[in-house]
């Protein structure tokens, strides 16, 4: 079967205009752009009609028509045989297969081939023409042939000639003869009334041609029998007159019955697809060059030429390729190269009959091949091939010739001109990628759900950028490469259309953001590293344009993630801050400081602390905040005030040392008698043999005992020993080795991190915790101050203030002291921090010889030594002193030494007499060496004291047990006496 050029789509007529529509499904379709004829002829019709118009010129004797641009070669041999040696040159340049003529004619099996067959031969069975009807066609035409010697050379109608020449004998039946006549006339209806080249329907011409028609159909008969009949002589007489009218005011040697479009394009295209195989879609014959030959001898009839030809035979070509399954690809480099001849036929030279047939057929091939280029991603998912670089082609080619010849709008003064290829491809580029991107919103679901081994998928705006990102690769790839040729930046183009479908998204959801969170930073992230990566593609690609660029970059404007990431992370810092305080202010208001809540005695909430701050930095350092380093010394300011309102409020609620010392009783003198001595001497040994154990642990359970106060030491002290971690991570957090926190609540968590490699690179002094250093060291202090002086002045308060030396020294010793000392020491040794327990012995030996010192001098009216007590006094402070030296195991000797230098200075003044004393005291007061009757001021008490110091000399004679201390007291001082 030889191929029909099938009739799927129409022709919409606008004005002076044919508009294409397609018809049937949106798929692989392809309708014809030719306008439809607007009389009663099928395909077949048209066919028949093209074979006999060729016959008509290839008859025995070779009949001339002429048009008025072209006169016609002189007819070639059309009987030699078919050889090898006549191979196709077009076939040859394109590398075109081909299926030989001889062999389809072998294969069908209704025609009876000659042994060697002629291109004539070829061409009717290509066409589908039975033997009987060429013999009756040939024998018709012959006949008319011989009449026209008589005649003016070049006249002749072949339908009119045809009916003139053959009657129903011809045909097997009456039924056949009935359709070829009214396939004649309507030829006639079409060519010289419908569609004619000279315009004007009206005149008596046109109607006596209907009538000759109409009288034809009904009379045929009458017609046949007298072939010279009225009716005949009516329809030549009124046919000849239509045919003969002058074109363009010029009469001349031919007649236009058939060069009217769209009939003379619906022949021409049916004899164009007699070069293709019958049974192979998108195969030619090996015989196209000679069908070709023979068919361009149709012009002067058809009133085709160069450029008409190429139009039509490029849409051919075109829809041969089409009906191939868009797999002969050598086809549509035809159709392509016959778009460059009709682009450089048409550049100045185009005629304005053409017009309506260049534009509904290129309109039509652009259409389809844009349609599919307007979505190359799902056209070519393998990438560009051969068929899209062909498709691109034409789609352009059709442009440029739609636009700059055929459509031949004005340009206006200072338009630039527009590169059409380039900005067709842009189009594509930007329609395809968007629809791309589309598909890819679709999938993120999917592909979310693809990613394993994780605790939960990754936002889908992540997914989706990296689903772009792999996008754009593949299309800078596998597509760029092809769509330079007509678009020398076409990468970027995409990346900047990419940019804009994925900053749509991202801004939309920017502006729903609220707070940072893990989803939120992996967005920030993924959008910043796909801006970059599209940027560049941009600017890689586009290196070379005029502007170098800068269009295209202007196209893109910022995400802006960086900017969404500062404010962000601007105000998780300062909510950060505060939850963090407030946090600080619940939960140590909660802290019970109750020893044993760790092994290493300190309390769980500095435990909670330092996580939160460290969790804090681990967050701060998995955003991509790296450009905003103020606020990392915000959040460091922060979090170090954070953590000194913690270790303040944690020094604060136990007060400082000098709440547990009780004031200085008021000076007086010892009233000397031995019955006052003997009773207090009773009661100092009674208050001495009480369970001193349970009097000093009696308050050892509240919150604010040594063992309590010794785990706010031990808290202080490990907060302190992880400042220097935390400013390690501080300086190191932005280095590529530090771990990626994991998702906790709302806000981020951590894995715990490695420890953070030793660096000797100075810590900037802006990124330190120096505020809560200074309060650790003020603090812990203070709170060693506090527990010592607490144990001495509190827990020891009945033994020792009240106690020890009370009425006589020798019975109320410092023995019992020693033995609840060595219970407090147990303590410390049980519930401090190693590192801290040597400073809380110290500051405990400390406030025991002061609170020695205090007993000495300040013990009140209870309190009377003599000279002789001195040694037991000594005897008393030396064993003092062995309970922290421990044998060697306890304090340093040098740092005991030098706490027990003031007390044994003092104790000196013990073993002096008290007229020493007196003389001792008058010179430090400037009164001279001999005791004067005058009174004068008692020296005020500093607290320091010293051998040296007069108020120290002046307690040692207020409790001096003899009478010559109390007459100088009284008589120089009016000192009262101590009650009895």
């Amino acid at each position: 079967m030889a191929p029909s050029v099938p009739r799927i789509g129409s022709m919409e007529k606008q004005g002076e205009n044919w508009k294409y529509e397609e018809s049937g499904s949106a798929g692989d379709r392809l309708g014809l752009p030719i306008p439809p004829l607007q009389v009663d002829l099928s395909d077949d019709d048209i066919r028949e009609t093209a074979y006999e118009i060729l016959v008509a010129v290839y008859g025995s004797n070779p009949i001339s028509f002429r048009s008025m641009s072209m006169k016609l070669d002189p007819k070639p041999n059309v009987s030699k045989s078919l050889t090898s040696s006549a191979a196709s040159q077009m076939k040859r340049a394109f590398g075109l297969q081909s299926s030989g003529g001889s062999s389809e004619i072998q294969r069908s099996s209704s025609f009876k081939p000659k042994k060697n067959p002629t291109i004539s031969d070829v061409l009717r069975v290509q066409m589908r023409i039975s033997d009987q009807s060429e013999m009756r066609i040939r024998k018709a035409l012959t006949r008319a042939t011989a009449v026209q010697a008589s005649k003016r050379s070049g006249l002749i109608i072949v339908p009119l000639e045809l009916l003139q020449n053959i009657g129903s004998s011809a045909f097997d039946d009456e039924k056949e003869y009935v359709s070829w006549l009214k396939r004649q006339l309507r030829i006639l209806e079409a060519g010289l009334l419908t569609h004619p080249l000279v315009p004007g329907d009206g005149g008596m011409d046109a109607l006596r041609l209907k009538q000759a028609l109409r009288d034809m159909v009904d009379g045929h008969k009458t017609a046949e029998k007298t072939k010279n009949s009225e009716i005949m002589q009516m329809l030549r007489s009124a046919a000849l007159g239509r045919a003969t009218r002058a074109h363009n005011g010029e009469y001349g040697d031919f007649l236009h019955w058939a060069d009217g479009f769209p009939l003379n394009a619906h022949i021409y295209a049916a004899l164009l697809s007699a070069c293709f195989h019958t049974v192979e879609e998108g195969e030619v014959i090996a015989e196209m060059d000679e069908v070709l030959e023979m068919i361009k001898k149709t012009w002067g009839v058809l009133g085709i030429d160069q450029t008409l030809h190429d139009t039509l035979f490029a849409w051919v070509l075109f829809q041969q390729f089409v009906a191939s399954g868009q797999t002969a690809v050598k086809l549509l480099q035809l159709s392509e190269s016959l778009l460059a001849e009709v682009a450089k036929d048409v550049k100045g030279n185009l005629k304005a009959d053409q017009v309506p047939l260049l534009k509904s057929v290129f309109s039509a091939m652009q259409f389809w091949a844009e349609r599919r280029l307007l979505a190359y991603h799902d056209s070519f998912p393998g990438g560009a091939s051969n068929i899209m670089a062909g498709l691109l082609a034409v789609a352009v080619g059709c442009a440029q010739i739609l636009q700059e010849h055929v459509s031949r709008e004005p340009r206006s003064r200072g338009r630039e001109e527009t590169n059409i290829p380039l900005s067709r491809v842009d189009v594509y580029v930007r329609s395809s990628v968007r629809t791309a991107f589309a598909q890819l919103m679709e999938t993120v679901d999917v592909r979310r759900r693809s990613f394993k081994g994780a605790d939960a998928p990754p936002p889908a705006l992540v997914v989706l950028a990296q689903d772009t990102m792999v996008f754009a690769m593949s299309e800078v790839d596998n597509f760029s490469p092809v769509l330079k040729r007509w678009h020398p930046f076409a990468g970027g183009v995409a990346a900047a259309t990419l940019h804009s479908c994925y900053s749509r998204e991202f801004k939309q959801y920017l502006s729903s953001m609220s707070a940072m969170t893990l989803d939120t930073v992996a967005i920030l992230k993924a959008a910043d590293e796909l801006e970059k990566r599209l940027v560049g593609i941009a600017v890689e690609d586009a290196a070379e344009c005029d502007d170098g660029g800068k269009s295209l970059i202007r196209e893109m404007p910022p995400y802006e993630a960086d900017r969404a990431m500062g404010d962000l992370t601007r105000r998780w810092v300062e909510d950060n801050v505060e939850k963090i305080t407030q946090w600080i202010d619940r939960n140590i208001q909660q802290e019970k400081w109750s020893p044993g809540s760790n092994k290493d005695n300190y309390a769980p909430s500095a435990v909670e602390v330092l996580r939160i701050v460290e969790e804090s930095l681990d967050t701060f350092f998995a955003m991509p905040s790296e450009q905003y380093p103020d606020l990392l010394q915000e959040l460091v300011a922060g979090l170090d005030k954070g953590l000194q309102r913690y270790v303040t409020q944690t020094v604060n609620s136990c007060g400082t040392k000098d709440v547990h010392i009780p004031p200085m009783p008021p000076l007086t003198r010892c009233k000397v008698n031995k019955s006052w001595l003997g009773s207090h001497k009773s009661k100092g040994k009674s208050g001495v043999q009480r369970n001193p154990r349970k009097s000093s642990l009696s308050t050892g359970g509240d919150a604010y005992s040594l063992p309590y106060k010794c785990v706010r030491i031990n808290t202080l002290e490990h907060i302190n020993t992880q400042l220097q971690s935390l400013e390690k991570k501080v300086q190191n957090g932005w280095k590529k080795d530090q771990p990626t926190p994991t998702k906790s609540g709302r806000f981020f968590g951590k894995t715990k991190p490695a420890t953070p490699p030793v660096t000797e690179t100075p810590i900037d002094s802006s990124l330190t915790f120096q505020k809560t250093r200074s309060a650790i060291k003020e603090g812990i202090g203070q709170l060693i101050d506090s527990a010592a002086y607490r144990v001495v002045y509190a827990d020891l308060r009945d033994i020792f203030i009240e106690g020890l030396y009370v009425g006589d020294v020798s019975s109320s010793r410092i023995s019992i002291v020693l033995e609840q000392l060595y219970v407090k020491l147990g303590e410390i040794a049980e519930t401090s921090a190693v590192s801290v327990r040597n400073r809380i012995v110290g500051a405990l030996m400390k406030a025991c010889f002061d609170c020695l010192l205090r007993v000495l001098l300040a013990g009140g009216p209870s309190r009377a030594f003599r000279e002789e007590d001195a040694d037991l006094l000594k005897d008393d402070m030396y064993a003092l002193k062995e309970l922290f030296l421990a044998d060697g195991e306890g304090l340093p000797q040098a740092e005991v030494e030098q706490v027990v230098a003031l007390p044994a200075q003092v104790l000196t003044l013990f073993e002096i007499s008290s007229n020493e004393l007196i003389q001792i005291y008058l010179a430090s007061m400037g009164q001279g060496s001999k005791t004067s009757s005058k009174t004068f001021s008692i020296p005020p008490t500093t607290g320091k004291w010293s051998a040296a110091d007069a108020n120290t000399v002046f307690r040692v004679l207020c409790h001096r047990c003899d009478d010559t201390a109390t007459r100088f007291l009284k008589k120089t001082h009016h000192l009262k006496k101590a009650a009895p």
